[in-house]
Formats: structure tokens, sequence, C-alpha cells
């Protein structure tokens, strides 16, 4: 009766929903920590004190204004997010070895980041590593896959004219290859 009497007395200003959270909260007393009823069981269960565990930590990171990630966390989202590309996520043969977001562990971390923005790009040779540039001209071959001309013409003068596409295994003339243009 006590405890009645205590909240007449101060608990007569409440806001909408913090009166019905006060009647809950009474209610508890007139039951034991094992009831099975609605809304007491809720409020009695043990997993409330992992909520008040997040609760407090949130409220505390908002009181001193501090972030929830760690400055590492976000110094490695950032460095993956400048380095992630769709080629990033292809099959494990087709992955840039040197890439840091191609590695497995990296990979899995990076997915829900967004792709890094290029607004220039260079195109790599994948069989010489170099540029393809005016010095070095883009060549398709008749099955569709760009390489550097140098690294044809090497290939070419190793087996006959003939080059072997390093991909699909395919053999081909040289001069079926036809130079591409990048705007």
């Amino acid at each position: 009766m006590e405890a009645i009497r205590h909240a007449r007395k101060h608990f007569t200003n409440l806001e909408d929903g913090q009166l019905e959270d006060v009647q809950h909260v009474m209610g508890l007393l007139a039951f034991p920590s094992d009831t099975n009823l609605y809304p007491y069981k809720d409020l009695l269960d043990e997993s409330r004190w992992q909520m008040l565990v997040q609760q407090f930590r949130h409220e505390n990171f908002k009181l001193y204004q501090l972030n929830t990630y760690s400055v590492f966390t976000v110094a490695l989202q950032a460095g993956l997010s400048a380095l992630k590309t769709p080629h990033c996520y292809k099959t494990d043969s087709e992955r840039n070895n040197d890439c840091p977001v191609c590695t497995q562990p990296l990979n899995i971390l990076a997915s829900t980041l967004p792709y890094a923005h290029c607004s220039q790009s260079r195109l790599i040779c994948q069989i010489s590593g170099q540029s393809l540039n005016e010095h070095n001209h883009p060549l398709m071959l008749p099955n569709g896959y760009v390489y550097g001309e140098k690294a044809l013409q090497n290939m070419a003068q190793e087996n006959g004219g003939k080059v072997i596409c390093p991909r699909t295994k395919e053999v081909f003339n040289l001069k079926e290859a036809e130079k591409v243009f990048v705007m």
C-alpha cells in the first residue's frame, strides 16, 4: 500500500506513454519473478539486462559525442571503400592478387561498402601488366578478350605468328586481332 501512495503522490504529472510504463512496473510488485503473464514475463526476462547495457552505452556515447565505431574501423572501411571495385567480387582466378580487397577476409568486410568512384582509369594488359596506351595499343582477339599489342607481338614471335589467349587457350593468328579505340 505504501508503494501505491508513493506512486499517487509522485507520478501525477506523467506524459502519455509514461503512465502505462509506470503501471506495468508497479504491477511487478505483485508478481513473482518466474511469472508467465504478459507483460510481466517480458519485463522480468534476463535478456532485458543486455538491452539495458546496450541502451546505457548508446546514451553514454550520445552524451559524450562519441562514435559507436572505433577510429580503426572507420579508417579501415574508408581504405577498403577507396580500393573496392566490381572486379574484387569475380571468381578467384580473375581477382588481382595485389589488391587487398580481393583477399578473402577483407573481401567479406568490404561486401557492404560502396564501390570506389574512379573518374579516370587505366587499362592494363593481363599478360604483361603494362598500361595500354598510345605506345602499347589494346588489341582484341576474335573471342573478345583484350591484351596489349607488345605482349601479343612477343607471343606471336615465339609461336610462329600465332597467339594463345591466356584465358580460353584458343589459338589465333596475330592478324586476326583488331585494334580497340578507347575514348
